[in-house]
């Protein structure tokens, strides 16, 4: 049975994201949940959700946003309606590689192999974990990309699903501005007992057209 939910926003970070101590944690910016929570109330979410239910708001009302500090997700980024992902792309600086293998042996998921001694990165197998980063004892891998990996539409109920991914890595001012434009979206598109990631399957061209610019924003300045 549902329970009564206390906001129209649930935001949950994980340990790494809220300022704790996670080993696996790329560090991040702990004031970033706050500011998601400010751009969904500037949208007019909750005054918005209030004028469409009769009663009070319950569990499944609540529009659920997820923080995960690394590709772990403690925080269960993808069965919340818009789950963001901190992230780091690698890319190898060959000068300083001594070819030790270290990266390869500490890969979680795999995805270093070696040529002529030189790490490569299979980048569609890559969670853009920093591990590789972190442990290089040459510092002979960079972040070519930082910032974060946004997934959309998960939920669990009767018919879970799965978020859907956004390809590529955005920074804040990018994660923000797409959060917000799928709260506009979902505003124009409801329906009673729509839920988001219903709203994702369906209208999934619709709703990724819509994100583009967001997702081009430029993150200078």
């Amino acid at each position: 049975m549902s329970k009564p939910a206390v906001e129209s926003i649930e935001i949950i970070a994980c340990r790494g994201i809220s300022g704790g101590n996670c080993r696996f944690a790329i560090q991040s910016d702990n004031a970033f949940p706050a500011a998601i929570r400010n751009v969904v109330e500037q949208t007019g979410w909750d005054a918005f959700l209030r004028s469409q239910i009769n009663g009070p708001l319950l569990h499944h009302h609540t529009l659920k946003i997820s923080v995960a500090a690394c590709p772990n997700g403690c925080s269960r980024p993808h069965v919340a309606d818009i789950g963001i992902i901190r992230a780091k792309q690698p890319e190898l600086v060959p000068d300083m590689c001594s070819h030790c293998g270290l990266c390869g042996r500490i890969c979680p998921d795999k995805a270093i192999s070696y040529d002529k001694g030189e790490p490569v990165f299979d980048l569609a197998q890559c969670m853009k974990c920093g591990m590789c980063m972190e442990k290089c004892p040459e510092r002979a891998i960079r972040a070519v990309e930082d910032g974060y990996r946004v997934v959309l539409g998960g939920k669990l109920g009767r018919h879970p699903r799965l978020a859907s991914e956004l390809g590529g890595i955005f920074c804040e001012k990018q994660v923000l501005a797409i959060v917000a434009e799928c709260v506009f979206y979902y505003m124009e598109q409801y329906r009673p007992k729509l839920r988001f990631g219903t709203l994702v399957e369906e209208n999934y061209e619709s709703l990724m057209q819509r994100l583009d610019p967001a997702k081009k924003l430029s993150c200078k300045g």
